[in-house]
């Protein structure tokens, strides 16, 4: 699952590129790389937490707040309406789950 993040986060930078310079394709590449970065994301919920993973407190929330700032991203290089909501959103619940005190923090208060 790592080999196709990385080829779709790769794909979605490529197809930015690909879309600043007007080259024929980058729409078909970003919808692609998106929807699959997006896929692999959601899918991180649900995976068993091995002996090197990082604890993360809230996964959802900044897994959700991360696929409307991609797809935010995505709307806004394609000039497609709602992409200035999607990052307004996905940005500021990011912003909020790092305010957000974890559970060791809050015994410690």
């Amino acid at each position: 699952m790592r080999a196709i993040r990385s080829i779709a986060i790769a794909g979605f930078i490529l197809g930015i590129l690909f879309k600043n310079l007007h080259w024929p394709g980058a729409s078909y590449i970003l919808l692609i790389s998106g929807v699959l970065t997006i896929v692999t994301l959601g899918l991180l919920l649900f995976r068993k937490p091995g002996p090197m993973t990082v604890q993360l407190h809230y996964p959802a929330m900044l897994i959700g707040a991360l696929m409307a700032v991609i797809t935010g991203g995505l709307f806004k290089v394609m000039h497609w309406p709602g992409a200035n909501m999607l990052l307004l959103l996905g940005l500021t619940i990011c912003a909020l789950w790092f305010l957000i005190p974890t559970r060791s923090e809050q015994a410690t208060v």
